[in-house]
């Protein structure tokens, strides 16, 4: 496969970071431009969709990762409260990096979609879903009921997502620790207990 133009990459590169500082609505074409470096011409080159095909790509280049993230936690064999401190302790060292200035690029492009980008919000959906998953076989690997593992899922997803907003709006971790503890709580009830 050919690799991608270098245009290409730092427009998705800039969407990926503009978009998780201000969401997708917050975000304009000229300002991509110019955080990239790319071309006016390479961004109808590249995406012929305009800002929505790069909020689409955006969203996959890191709900694809978050992805892989989870199921290399999962693979690595740890315990359920162990796979939960080390996605907290990602999320939390994600925002201290960047000053508490910036959370997900997906749920902050979520917040403002509306009925007018059909594209980008089919990405958003699927790449929560795609994470759903992932958490999903990774509860039921370590003891849960497939039903119970998908609500623990839906549940975990929820608390990234809200830690990563409510810690850029206090500028303190607080919330990812919380988030952990009670995720931990809620994994043990929903285990089923063992002789």
């Amino acid at each position: 496969m050919a690799k991608l133009s270098v245009a290409r990459e730092s427009l998705i590169n800039a969407a990926c970071e503009l978009f998780r500082a201000r969401g997708y609505e917050g975000v304009g074409v000229a300002e991509l431009l110019e955080k990239s470096g790319a071309p006016r011409g390479s961004l109808y080159f590249h995406f012929p969709g305009g800002k929505e095909e790069i909020g689409v790509e955006a969203v996959r280049r890191v709900g694809e990762s978050v992805a892989e993230q989870f199921r290399g936690l999962h693979e690595s064999g740890v315990d359920m409260n162990t796979f939960i401190d080390r996605v907290f302790a990602t999320t939390a060292k994600t925002v201290k990096d960047r000053c508490f200035e910036a959370s997900c690029p997906i749920a902050a492009t979520a917040a403002g979609l509306g009925k007018h980008n059909p594209q980008l919000a089919e990405a958003v959906r699927d790449m929560f879903t795609s994470w759903e998953r992932e958490i999903t076989v990774a509860a039921v690997a370590r003891g849960m009921k497939p039903k119970n593992a998908a609500e623990f899922a839906t549940a975990m997803l929820t608390c990234i997502e809200g830690a990563l907003i409510v810690s850029k709006a206090q500028q303190t971790v607080a919330a990812h620790t919380a988030s952990a503890k009670a995720l931990k709580a809620m994994a043990a009830a929903l285990r089923p207990v063992t002789a």
